[in-house]
């Protein structure tokens, strides 16, 4: 082909106002770039490479780095809804954000859409950004926007586990990281949208916006069936949903009381859901390590009363290259931090002596487990008694992460029951 032949590239660049109007940017985008390399001499032919490029690919992955941004392409809504939007606080469940025509439109054309492995990495990476805005408040419309949206990612994924790259499958774990609730009911077989005794689980479910129950059910569960093996997905699961039950059970107690049983009740439940995702890999090393490291994701706030409230901030995109250590502390890190800010251990620690306990200066209880030594010295302070907290020792040594789920007991039974048999 001489530069005379040579066919003008079509304009796929997408404009701000085109990512606040989805089908505008997939209207741009429906052409797809070939790029045909010539290649002479090769035993006495000649061969062609082809390259296929997404063209949706760079606009999704920039979607990355702001979660709003991406939520206005994932969750889109138009100017008519706009102006209520922007006021969520006096919202009733009548007037809540739901899925417009064009949202829905939008969704059936990401669907309909024959994805490549680049192009499915990169709305991974949009989702897992998106999906960070689903927090504990359901009456605002963002929150329900990013639920939906995660919902219709989640269902769209499963269609295509075939493309799911190793940067995917991390992704993918922050995106389920975001729904630890419905990760723990389908640890324990019960509705995806159930909330716990007493409602522990504040939350908006993957059902709003008219989402079908047993696709997004069927649809959760194969894509944790299919990222179960991926180190860096294991540990972004762990770690997002770890940390959401320690501020969910530091949140509760600090309304209904606190008690050794209550803690235990909500990690027990976090347990079964780490321990499926423990027994679908075939490891707990990375589910262990990513469980200790929740602790990062923590906030302690003390209020004039002196009662500390923890709080948890939802990631956006994977850790790259985390540590994944054998003997890690796991499930003991998270919930010993929630027994000292409520008050359940009798004796603490000097925090002027103690390599691993600290106290801030709101009177915040902190654990630091980042090195073999400050290890040694909380196991130690454990085995020793627990600062004479026998009843939340005997607890937490009951609760921890050991491939053993109590209600699965094989990958195949966890498949059939979901509808797996084709995964």
């Amino acid at each position: 082909m001489t530069s005379s032949d040579a066919v003008p590239a079509p304009d796929t660049s997408i404009s701000a106002s085109d990512l606040r109007s989805p089908h505008g940017a997939l209207r741009r985008t429906a052409v797809v770039l070939v790029v045909v390399l010539v290649v002479a001499g090769v035993a006495g032919g000649v061969w062609w490479r082809v390259w296929v490029e997404d063209p949706l690919e760079a606009q999704l992955a920039e979607l990355a780095s702001d979660p709003a941004a991406a939520l206005d392409y994932l969750a889109p809504i138009d100017d008519a809804e706009q102006a209520d939007t922007d006021d969520d606080t006096s919202k009733e469940d009548g007037d809540l954000w739901v899925p417009s025509d064009e949202a829905h439109q939008h969704w059936d054309q990401l669907a309909d859409r024959r994805w490549g492995t680049k192009g499915i990495t990169a709305l991974t990476q949009a989702l897992a950004a998106a999906s960070s805005l689903r927090n504990t408040d359901t009456s605002t419309d963002d929150n329900r926007r990013a639920t939906w949206a995660t919902a219709q990612g989640v269902i769209l994924l499963a269609n295509h586990t075939g493309q799911l790259t190793d940067q995917a499958k991390a992704n993918v774990g922050v995106v389920l990281g975001n729904c630890p609730t419905e990760l723990m009911a389908l640890a324990q077989r019960v509705h995806i949208t159930a909330t716990g005794p007493d409602g522990y689980y504040t939350t908006t479910p993957l059902t709003t916006g008219g989402t079908d129950q047993q696709a997004i059910t069927t649809a959760t569960a194969h894509l944790m069936y299919e990222v179960a093996d991926s180190t860096e997905a294991a540990y972004e699961i762990s770690r997002s949903a770890t940390a959401y039950t320690a501020a969910r059970a530091s949140q509760y107690m600090n309304t209904h009381g606190a008690s050794t049983d209550t803690l235990a009740d909500f990690y027990a439940r976090n347990a079964d859901a780490l321990n499926l995702l423990a027994l679908l890999g075939n490891t707990t090393d990375a589910v262990n390590a990513g469980t200790a490291a929740s602790t990062d994701l923590l906030t302690i706030t003390t209020n004039t009363n002196g009662q500390h409230t923890i709080t948890h901030t939802p990631t956006t995109t994977p850790q790259p290259n985390p540590t994944i250590t054998t003997d890690t502390p796991g499930l003991l890190t998270p919930a010993y931090t929630n027994a000292f800010n409520a008050g359940l251990i009798n004796n603490p620690p000097d925090p002027n002596t103690t390599t691993w306990y600290t106290v801030d200066t709101n009177g915040g209880h902190h654990i630091t487990l980042k090195t073999n030594e400050q290890q040694r010295n909380f196991y130690t302070w454990v085995t020793d008694g627990s600062g004479n907290s026998l009843g939340v020792k005997d607890v937490m040594n009951r609760i921890g992460i050991n491939g053993n789920s109590e209600r699965w007991r094989t990958t195949d039974e966890f498949k059939e029951y979901y509808g797996g048999d084709e995964w």
